[in-house]
Formats: C-alpha cells, structure tokens, sequence
C-alpha cells in the first residue's frame, strides 16, 4: 500500500491509495459520503481482492479523508472528473489494465453517473448499498430546522451525522444534486452492474435500489437483516464473496440471496 496523489483537473490534488501492483485487473473504489479512503471496507477489499488477481486503487473525493479542498470543492461535476482523472492515471500506467469499480452509497451514485457518460466502454460496477437516490436523501437534510437556519446564516451546514470530517454542505452542492438525478440520466447498458443492499437500510432506502436494478437491469442482492454499512454478522464476508464472483465474470446469480 502507499500513497500517491493524482492532478485533479481543478487544480488540487486528489489523495490517492494504491495497493496495486500492475495486475490485469484494477477495481478503483469509490468511498461513500463522509467516509474516506481508508475505511474499513477499504481495507477490507484491500485484503481480499489482490488475493484473487484484482489491485484495488482508492481515493478520496472532495472536501473528504485528506483530500485537501474544503466545502467549495465539494461539486458532483468535481467527484465525477476525479474518478475520470484516477482511471486516466491507472490507464497511463498500463493501457491493457482491465479497469473495474466497488462503490459504495455516495461513491455508488457518482460512479453511476460517470458511466452514464461513458456506456461505450462496458466497464463492471459492484455496488454497496448505492444512494441511487441521493438528491432526495439531501433534501432530508433540510428538514431539519438547524439545518436551515445555518444554511441561511452561514451559507452551509453540516449534517449530524458520525462522519471522518465536517462535512459542510454548500447551496452549491445541493443544486448539484438537484441536476444529477440518476434515474433521467443513467441509460440501460451503460454498464455491467451488480448490487447489494440492506433490508434494514434506513439510509438509502432499499425500495429504491430495486427500483433501479428492475429498471436498468442491475443484478441485486438483498441482506434482508442488513443495514447501511452491511457490517452485521457474516456480512461483509457476503458482500466481498459477491463483489470477487462479479469482478471475475461468474455473476452473482447462484450466490445465496438472504
């Protein structure tokens, strides 16, 4: 594992782990929001998926983990062109690399939209617990009443959520959100897409991802105990057993659905 850091075409750096060591298959990880890089499933595909011939590459998005941008770098244009700048980098290094995706909630919306603008590259997309949704799941936020009054009086506010680091939301951000809906913008067959989702998820609705799946075509798998994180009892085992058999072309199909 080591760090590097990849030029956004913004003009900030994008914090960057690599444990890749130039296998023919890469899945980048897109973390969800307020997580980080170096989260727990991070490290937990960090220590599974090389095992199997796939490197994984992870960043930060941004205003997230290390990245060095504030709340004025936290643009959905931004999060998809920093996806597209990791796997230019990635494809520099080697142009035959069979490039793959793990996304999870927040990352699970962005890496959607990024293949909607480019369905002619057929790449796989795993995805846990996908906010497909998360425009909607913003406007929540603005229910609350602090919320707001922040927004109002400060020009952001920071949902009360356990997050790596303060996440300030802009009016900007949530424009942004506003204008990405994935439903209008994701097409059928911009991409191989595999999904797991909690039954339980009180975060992003479970309802919705089959929405999605059934719409687009999507193989979904449903841990009827699970929650947002899916790390319940056996969980994370199952989700790193659907994320291999998927990444290596045997499907989910004839794995156990909970």
């Amino acid at each position: 594992m080591q760090q590097e850091w990849v030029v956004s075409r913004h003009g900030y750096r994008i914090a960057c782990r690599n444990n890749w060591d130039g296998q023919n298959q890469v899945a980048i990880v897109c973390h969800g929001f307020g997580s980080s890089k170096n989260s727990p499933m991070v490290q937990a595909l960090d220590q599974t998926l090389p095992a199997h011939g796939i490197g994984v590459y992870s960043f930060d998005f941004p205003a997230h983990g290390e990245s060095p941008v504030g709340e004025e770098g936290l643009r959905v244009p931004f999060c998809i062109d920093d996806l597209a700048e990791v796997e230019a980098h990635l494809l520099a290094r080697n142009p035959q690399a069979e490039i793959s995706y793990f996304a999870s909630s927040f990352g699970a919306y962005i890496t959607l939209l990024y293949l909607a603008q480019h369905p002619h590259r057929q790449r796989k997309a795993f995805l846990r617990s996908a906010a497909v949704t998360m425009p909607a799941l913003a406007a929540g936020w603005l229910l609350n009443q602090r919320a707001q009054e922040d927004l109002a009086r400060q020009g952001y506010f920071v949902p009360q959520y356990d997050y790596v680091r303060e996440m300030r939301i802009t009016p900007a951000f949530l424009d942004d959100l506003a204008e990405y809906n994935l439903f209008t913008r994701y097409r059928q067959g911009s991409a191989q897409v595999a999904m797991v989702h909690g039954g339980q998820d009180q975060v992003a609705p479970v309802k919705a991802a089959q929405r999605f799946a059934t719409r687009f075509g999507a193989q979904l798998t449903i841990l009827s105990q699970g929650e947002h994180n899916l790390m319940g009892p056996g969980e994370l085992e199952q989700v790193l057993s659907l994320a291999v058999a998927f990444l290596q072309g045997r499907g989910t199909e004839n794995l156990e659905k909970m």
